[in-house]
């Protein structure tokens, strides 16, 4: 079984981050659902971490490293994804981070509408 901090440190973006996002395909739709956190979507199962720490459950998770997320999307492309979404975050718009996993994992809270717009790419996992 994973093993889960018990303490999380969350702070407003105050500089600019490129993070990557899977998805399922490159239209807005599909954009817009894999920037919903799982407690949005209301996403079940829920992931363990989840079931660990509720905050987390209101979060979308997000890679410092494409290449990472490619791996993995490769591995489960129907649970993952089959799109890598790159989103250039900018401070000023609320969104708040955690480095709250593995290298390069971030969890990201912010506005669905917001997040979209930060979107600069989307293209299928190679």
């Amino acid at each position: 079984m994973a093993r889960f901090e018990m303490e999380f440190r969350v702070v407003v973006l105050d500089e600019p981050l490129t993070l990557y996002r899977a998805c399922h395909g490159p239209d807005r739709r599909a954009l817009e659902r894999a920037l919903m956190s799982n407690f949005q979507a209301r996403r079940e199962p829920p992931h363990p971490a989840d079931l660990h720490a509720a905050v987390l459950h209101m979060a979308v998770s997000m890679f410092e490293q494409r290449e990472n997320l490619e791996r993995m999307a490769r591995r489960r492309p129907d649970r993952i994804g089959t799109h890598i979404a790159t989103l250039a975050l900018e401070p000023g718009y609320g969104v708040c981070i955690a480095d709250t996993g593995g290298a390069g994992h971030w969890s990201v809270w912010g506005v669905p509408a917001q997040l979209m717009a930060f979107v600069t790419d989307a293209q299928t996992v190679g």
